[in-house]
C-alpha cells in the first residue's frame, strides 16, 4: 500500500514542483500593473452530483508603454465592479500574457506543493 501511494504521489509532487517553477519564472519575468475591470458575468453550472458551481468571468483593460490591451476569460469566485481597479502581472516581452490575482494562486500552489512533496517524501522514506 505504501509503495502504491508513493508511485502515485511522487509524480504528482513532481508535477506540482514544475508548475510552481513555471509560476516563479513568470514572476521573475513579469511586471506589476493596474487594470480596469470592463465586464463581469456570473456563470453557474450544476455538476454531476447536483452542486451548483458559481464563478464570475472577468474582462479587463490595461496600458503598457502607452499601448492599451484587453484580456478576458479570467475566472474569479468574487465579483468585481465594472470600473474597479485590479492588480495584474504581465510578461515584459509579451504584454498580452497577463495574470489576474497572481499572488493568491502562487501561495496556494506553494502550500499544495510543500504538502505533496512532504507527504511523498514521508511515503518513500
Amino acid at each position: 500500500m505504501k509503495l502504491l501511494l508513493a508511485v502515485i504521489l511522487v509524480p504528482f509532487a513532481g508535477l506540482l514542483v514544475l508548475v510552481l517553477a513555471y509560476k516563479l519564472v513568470f514572476l521573475c519575468l513579469s511586471r506589476r500593473a493596474t487594470a480596469v475591470v470592463t465586464h463581469t458575468a456570473l456563470h453557474q453550472q450544476e455538476d454531476t452530483e447536483g452542486y451548483l458551481n458559481r464563478h464570475y468571468r472577468i474582462s479587463i483593460r490595461y496600458d503598457v508603454a502607452g499601448r492599451s490591451y484587453e484580456a478576458d476569460g479570467f475566472q474569479e469566485l468574487v465579483d468585481f465592479a465594472v470600473g474597479s481597479e485590479v492588480s495584474i502581472r504581465y510578461r515584459r516581452n509579451n504584454p498580452q500574457d497577463v495574470h489576474l490575482g497572481y499572488w493568491g494562486s502562487l501561495w496556494t500552489l506553494a502550500v499544495a506543493t510543500a504538502l505533496a512533496v512532504s507527504f511523498a517524501w514521508f511515503m518513500v522514506s
